[in-house]
């Protein structure tokens, strides 16, 4: 076209764009003027640096193309120098100068830099985007001519050549120190790439094609290493210990908490763009004169709007992303560190996880909380400038239905605080109780307490699910008002807006309608979530307010070297030591102690029980709060041995070398000396793999003698020069004590070799002669001096404490590391199945559809609504009738989101909760012994943790939102077709690249959620460890050691985390690029079709646009929440799938008839059975699974009723073992072990463990957190008196009242009710005994109790049990007695019993008279006495208290007839205190096989 013909617009248009191409010319040249200034800077950093990369391919490519690039740019400046009138010489001469220096650049940067030059893509980036304005904007078309638009375009084609190979990566030519400084594949990214998340590609594809491995990983940045994050948040408490932790963690990460404001504020300009757009856009298509430029502006910015939204909010989510990598890894460091601090705590190690697991998780969204308050309200200040514009005066009108919602949101903030601590008050007794009953598994099968800790438990979920409940309720009514906000705002306002314009005569036209919609919604969705996080923010204040907490409340140790301050010889000092364990405690644990320790002399230390010998011990670690005196070191390291050993999970040899770390080579002459010391060699021998036998938790796979020699040979190992040793042989037999304090205490042992001073803690005086002074301890040294003095001089110490003589061993056999996988029990069910099956899904999905219609079909509503009052602007009917269906529309709307959260947060949470961590109970109670042997501690405590979590507090709001979000989606996608009919042409795209990417994001998303769960749970166990091992860490030197094993821990952690949030990030970005595309389709269509489209079409379709990029990303948000519940669920029922479970009852070999009866009730054997003996071991062997080694072989024994039998043998020779196959917690493989005459495998277990035996095991069980009472009797039926008298009976009532006795009415002399059941066994127990102060208080808050203390307490659990089982035996024989209450007892009624479910067998099934079958219980003969089982019942009890203990045991159970069987390393003590007994059998072991049977009469062997 000639510009002769242009008319006068057109001539305008023409000096414009002549204009705009003189503003894009000179852009190119500031910005190659800028990169040549800044070339040289860069430049000289480079050659600071080392030769990274090497040369390969890439680099002669790069050179080869920017080489032609600079000739290229060469000729171009000749030729717009020479012929064009554009640009003048010198500002053209720059382009090809900047291409020369970007040669020189590129070489640089590939060899000293491992990721992509900034300063070159940034310059590149910029050239290409004024090349693509200048060839695409329609008016420049008129201006260029033909050869400037095809050097211009050459120009094009030839940067992004340039720009594709400057990206290209270089993982695969990095140098090796290289790459491990630069392991992360985020920092070696271009910025390009870190702004599409493109980088996180390798990972994406790994993860489609294979599985991934949490090792090979990449690892994160520096920025997000746990060791510097942890050093940072230490350093600025030290510094600010005065201000609020929340303060600190803010001035810890101040910088990258201010780095995400710049692209939030970026995020409210693109995000408020849209609204002017909309506007924009309708008067773009309602307006007749426009031309074309002004289309492609409208485009234009478009694509600027929306891609400038995806891609900020890429940033800012990715900075908060970093920030809560950053939180967690700062967080779990200064527990840890604090945990290191701490002075040990019985019960303080379960309060340490739950901080970790509970309080951690909830803090790690902190950061986006806070951004989102400022950010929304800013966001409402803008709308509401916004709104004034479109509606006048009436833009109050959200506003005051915001004022009025708010006071729901101070009614939420005055009560969820309170509430939510409640609720986590609650979860942590219930981890607290769990982390209590995983480490004591062994005991509690053995005490047949299953069933009794498993109700426990449940009762504490239940009770954690109804503190949940006000939580949930004031959650329901928050959601009600901000739902309310959200919908009734813009109804109010649209409404009053037409109400009004149809009262001056006006309409609600397209151009006001849709934009007003479109700002109402930012405004009142921003006002909203300030409202929603309230909530949130004040539930994770809590968790703030716990951590700070748990850190004031740390109580540092007190040990600190002062070296020089001792005098020569001496390593430890104490004087006038006195000790109390609280302030409130009436008398010291330990007064006025003064003690030296001098190298290469050995103290032993003797006292009764609870003298305050292990007290004396920690003081001397430093581990006890001191009131007067003073201790002081002239070493930093001690060995210690403490009398319960800790033993990480990890290999012998690990153990004894030091597991906190790994060291170097291992000194192996001098290991195998301490071996052989320790007299672990045999030991060692035996076990399948040696020393890299794993110990398993707590020590399991290794026999109670076994764990403390290992713990031993530690504190041998290293060399420390002082060592404390808190009765460290308990456990051990008479010949391997010997020899083990011969090598290590004897004038040629170990210790004196190493000169080191011995602080010796021992309940006998065996071996006491090795010692070069003994002191006695009863809260102060009453006695102190030489062996030799002592026995002399006070004759009665010697009958005090006493001297075995025996030659028995400590336990049984080691368990095998090897263990065979048992055939795991199959389900039906999946985790969808849970959901499926959880009430409520009918009513959530009903709502859920209803809801999503009735929120988005109003967008169309409103376009019939003004497309009407254009043509009848006069109808005010018509006003009324679209104003209530408008109305009413969102009305149902509420009611319907209401519905759903009723559904979602009453009925499908706690029931999901409450069944899944039921079976999950079950299943890890019933679990074999063998399970536990291999299983990892942390793992099975974040099952009941953060797997029972997830479903208790995000699985119903994921629900609940990805059912709404996806209706949403699909209705929205139904508005925008109909709004553009032609928009359906994309709907298979967009289907086909959303199919693609769900299947790309969704495997390689779920394998790092599962790594992401399995590493928090190591870093639970690796915390767990720590607080369970403390002292002996601290003792040992190896604070730094477990803090860099936490730290490498926790780095492997952050890894899938970081990742996995990344990869959403991915994903969120994929897909707004995609609304994106669909926003600026839209409005290309409009502009490109202009005159087919009306104002409301393109109103509704970019209203419906800006809801369904909401829509997406809420939806990406809940289906990552939902993933995050379901991958929970899935763990619990793998476990659920994969957990063997102990058989119930197992075929009998011989029984195969289909008429065999099971074995239904407790066996007497009497003249009907013609048996020989009650208990009949008839060739059996037994080992611990399926196919492991023997553990019992070829056993033969009769035990007879009312018998004494006495267990004892060498190391290994099976004791306890024989124990543990009468309690079917071994396999009998071969052989027949009966009771009466019925084969014990065809019991039920709950019949073995809980009716037939009465256990007390060696390492005794407690509940601290639970009452006194539940700890003695797990019924909570007996009354206050009968367990008074047996605490009483046992010494240990003046214990546990000493501390507060002038409050307790019974705490001195109780009166004992002459008929208690317990006393009287003709009466029945009161079901409901009355509180008490002292049985109702939980264990933890009573005197500390001591190991020997602990053992006594459970034997009176068992005296309890004894007792109470005893009383309801005689009861039912009573009534049995009397023909018509037989008659009843026989039709099955046991009322007579106060608990026949725990303590008595069923009885209904054995009264048949036509029952010939022997080993069924006779009328005559109602219920048998259970057996008395005792494993090492004395082992860590002085002389006197070990007497008295037998005494009791005497009159306990031998004079009530009961079948007693003892395993003990101390026969000699037995015989003694049993004299008189006329039926006692001592019964020796060796191999697993019964060597000898001596039967002992009433005075002596016969």
């Amino acid at each position: 076209m000639s510009i002769s013909n242009f008319t006068d617009h057109d001539m305008v248009i023409l000096a414009d764009a002549k204009e705009l191409a003189s503003w894009l010319w000179s852009v190119r040249y500031a910005t190659s003027a800028l990169f040549i200034v800044l070339l040289p800077g860069r430049l000289y950093q480079l050659h600071k640096r080392p030769v990274s990369v090497s040369s390969d391919w890439r680099l002669y490519l790069k050179l080869v193309i920017t080489t032609l690039f600079f000739i290229q740019q060469l000729v171009t400046g000749y030729v717009f120098i020479s012929e064009s009138a554009v640009a003048s010489p010198v500002p053209v001469a720059l382009l090809p100068a900047a291409s020369l220096g970007l040669v020189i650049l590129s070489h640089s940067e590939h060899r000293r830099s491992v990721k992509p030059s900034s300063l070159i893509l940034l310059y590149l980036l910029i050239s290409c985007l004024c090349d693509l304005v200048q060839l695409t904007i329609p008016s420049l078309r008129h201006l260029d001519n033909h050869n400037d638009r095809l050097i211009i375009g050459w120009q094009l084609v030839a940067k992004i050549v340039v720009f594709y190979v400057e990206c290209l990566a270089k993982e695969s030519v990095v140098d090796e120190e290289e790459e491990i400084g630069h392991g992360s594949l985020e920092e070696r990214a271009s910025f390009l790439s870190r702004a599409f998340v493109s980088w996180i590609s390798p990972v994406l594809k790994e993860g489609y094609r294979m599985v991934l491995v949490n090792e090979k990983l990449p690892s994160v940045d520096h920025e997000l290493a746990s060791g510097n994050l942890r050093a940072s948040i230490l350093r600025t408490l030290f510094e600010y210990s005065s201000s609020p932790f929340a303060l600190v963690l803010f001035r810890c990460l101040r910088a990258p908490f201010l780095t995400v404001i710049v692209p939030r504020l970026f995020v409210i300009g693109f995000r408020y763009g849209q609204p002017v757009l909309i506007r924009y856009a309708i008067e773009y298509v309602q307006s007749p004169e426009t031309n074309e430029d002004q289309g492609y502006t409208l485009v234009s910015v478009a694509a600027i709007v929306y891609i400038g939204l995806a891609l900020s909010t890429r940033a800012y989510q990715q900075g908060l992303n970093r920030l809560q990598v950053m939180i967690r890894g700062a967080l779990l460091g200064v527990v840890h560190e604090h945990s290191l601090l701490a002075r040990h705590e019985l019960y303080s190690k379960a309060k340490t996880v739950a901080i970790a697991s509970t309080d951690v998780s909830a803090l790690e969204g902190a950061p986006r909380m806070l951004h989102e308050s400022w950010a929304l309200l800013v966001e409402v200040v803008i709308g509401s400038v916004l709104l004034a514009k479109q509606v006048g005066w009436l833009w109050p009108v959200p506003h005051v239905i915001i004022i009025v919602c708010s006071r729901v949101s101070k009614y939420v903030a005055r009560n969820l605080r309170s509430s939510q601590a409640t609720w986590n008050t609650a979860t942590q007794g219930r981890i607290s109780a769990t982390s209590t009953m995983l480490g004591s598994i062994k005991t509690i099968k053995m005490l047949g307490l299953q069933s009794i800790v498993e109700k426990h438990i449940l009762g504490l979920r239940q009770e954690e699910l109804d503190k949940a409940k006000r939580v949930r309720w004031i959650m329901a009514i928050y959601n009600a008002s901000a739902n309310a906000l959200g919908m009734f705002a813009p109804v109010i306002t649209i409404v009053l807006f037409a109400i009004i314009a149809m009262v001056n005569g006006t309409t609600l036209d397209t151009k006001t309608a849709f934009p007003t919609i479109a700002i109402l919604a930012l405004v009142t969705h921003s006002a909203n979530m300030v409202m929603t996080i309230v909530p949130q923010a004040i539930a994770a204040y809590a968790s703030f307010d716990r951590i700070e907490d748990y850190i004031k409340s740390i109580k540092a140790v007190s040990r600190s070297p002062r070296p020089g301050q001792l005098a020569e010889g001496i390593e430890v000092s104490i004087r006038g030591l006195t000790v109390k364990w609280t302030p409130e405690q009436s008398n010291p644990t330990l007064e006025d102690v003064n003690l030296e320790l001098s190298r290469g002399k050995v103290v032993a230390c003797l006292g009764p029980v609870g003298s305050g010998k292990t007290s004396l011990a920690r003081a001397i670690l430093g581990e006890v709060p001191l009131v007067k005196g003073a201790v002081t070191y002239a070493t930093d390291r001690i060995a210690y041995c403490s009398q319960v050993p800790w033993l990480p999970n990890r290999t012998i040899k690990q153990v004894i070398r030091g597991s906190m770390t790994i060291y170097g080579d291992i000194d192996h002459d001098w290991y195998l000396a301490v071996v052989r010391a320790c007299c672990l060699d045999q030991d060692l021998a035996v076990l399948p793999d040696g020393d890299e036998t794993m110990v398993g938790v707590d020590g399991m796979n290794l026999s109670g003698g076994q764990r403390q020699r290992v713990a031993l040979a530690r504190a041998v190992y290293h060399r420390c020069k002082v060592v404390v040793l808190d009765d460290p042989f308990s456990a051990l037999d008479g010949k391997t004590r010997d020899q083990v304090a011969q090598n290590l205490l004897g004038p040629k042992g170990l210790f004196r070799q190493l000169n080191a001073a011995v602080f010796w803690i021992t309940s006998s005086t065996k071996n006491v002669n090795l010692s070069d002074n003994v002191i006695i301890l009863e809260r102060r040294i009453t006695e102190q001096g030489t062996w030799e003095e002592l026995r002399d001089k006070h004759q009665q110490i010697t009958d005090y404490f006493r001297e075995d003589a025996s030659n028995t061993s400590d336990e049984e056999q080691s368990k095998p590391s090897v263990v065979t996988k048992t055939k795991a029990r199959s389900s039906p069910t999946s985790s969808t199945d849970d959901l499926r099956r959880s009430q409520g899904d009918l009513s959530l999905y009903s709502c859920t559809a209803s809801y999503s219609f009735f929120i988005t079909f109003p967008q169309y509503w409103v376009k019939w609504w003004t497309q009407n009052d254009e043509l009848d602007s006069a109808s005010k009917r018509n006003t009324v009738y679209y104003a209530l269906g408008y109305a009413l529309l969102y009305l149902m709307a509420w009611i319907s989101t209401n519905g759903t959260m009723l559904s979602a947060v009453f009925r499908i949470a706690p029931t999901s909760g409450l069944n899944l961590h039921r079976s999950l109970v079950h299943t890890i109670m019933h679990a074999p012994l063998f399970f536990f042997s291999m299983a990892d501690m942390g793992v099975l405590l974040n099952y009941f943790s953060q797997d029972v979590q997830l479903v208790d507090k995000t699985l119903a709001q994921a629900v609940m939102s990805f059912a709404i979000q996806v209706c949403k989606m699909i209705v929205q996608a139904s508005l925008l077709l109909a709004a553009q009919p032609i928009m359906v042409v994309t709907l298979p795209v967009c289907a086909a690249v959303v199919y693609t990417i769900q299947k790309v994001y969704l495997r390689t998303s779920r394998q790092l959620r599962l790594l992401e769960l399995e590493s928090r749970a190591a870093v639970n166990s690796s915390l767990l460890e720590t607080v369970q091992g403390i002292e002996t860490i601290r003792a040992f030197g190896w604070r730094t050691e477990a803090a860099i094993e936490n730290i490498h821990v926790v780095d492997i952690s952050q890894r899938p985390f970081y990742l996995l949030l990344c990869l959403q990030r991915w994903l969120n970005v994929v897909l707004d690029l995609l609304v994106a595309g669909v926003a600026v389709g839209t409005i290309f269509l409009a502009v490109s079709l202009k005159g087919t489209v009306t104002g409301g079409q393109i109103g509704v379709a970019l209203s419906v646009i800006i809801a369904a990029n909401a829509t997406l990303l809420s939806l990406v948000q809940s289906w990552t929440n939902l993933e995050i519940s379901l991958g929970a669920i899935s763990r619990l029922k793998r476990v659920e799938e994969d957990t063997p479970q102990e058989p119930v009852s197992v075929p009998c070999p011989g029984h195969t008839s289909p008429n065999h009866r099971p074995f239904t009730g407790w066996p007497s054997p009497d003249l009907h059975d013609n048996t020989p003996g009650l208990v009949r071991f008839e060739g059996v062997s037994a080992s611990y699974t399926s196919n492991g080694p023997l553990v019992l072989q070829d056993l033969n024994l009769d035990i007879a009723s009312g018998q004494v039998v006495v267990i004892c043998g060498r190391t290994g020779s099976g004791k306890s073992s024989l124990l543990l196959a009468m309690l079917r917690l071994i396999n009998i493989r071969d052989g027949t072990l009966r009771i009466g005459n019925k084969d014990i495998r065809q019991a039920p277990l709950h019949t073995i463990r809980e009716k037939a035996f009465i256990t007390v095991t060696q390492d005794p069980f407690h509940l601290s957190d639970a009452s006194l009472r539940f700890n003695l009797d797990p019924t909570c039926l007996l009354p206050n008196d009968a367990l008074i008298s047996v605490l009483q009976l046992l010494g240990l009532w003046f214990h546990l009242s000493s501390s507060s006795s002038n409050n307790y009415p019974y705490s001195e002399h109780p009166v004992i009710d002459e008929t208690s059941p317990l006393l009287n066994t003709t009466t029945t127990p009161s079901p409901s005994p009355s509180y008490h102060p002292i049985l109702d208080t939980p264990l933890s808050l009573l005197p500390t109790l001591s190991t020997g203390h602990l053992q006594l307490l459970s034997l009176c659990r068992a005296i309890i049990k004894a007792r109470h089982m005893r009383s309801t035996i005689n009861v039912a024989q009573a009534q049995a007695a009397v023909p018509e209450e037989e008659e009843e007892y026989r039709r099955g009624d046991t009322t007579t019993s106060t608990d026949p479910e725990d303590f008595s067998s069923s009885a209904s099934s054995s009264f048949s008279s036509s029952s010939s079958d022997p080993g069924f219980r006779k009328p005559d003969d109602i219920i048998m006495q259970p057996i008395i089982l005792l494993d090492e019942i004395t082992a860590s009890l002085d002389e006197k208290t070990e007497q008295m203990v037998l005494r009791v045991v005497k009159e306990e159970f031998l004079a009530n007839k009961y079948t007693v069987l003892m395993v003990t390393h101390r026969v000699e003590a037995v015989r003694g205190a049993l004299l008189g007994v006329e039926d006692l059998v001592v019964v020796s072991m060796e191999g697993g096989k019964i060597v000898g049977v001596e039967k002992v009469g009433a005075h002596g062997r016969r």
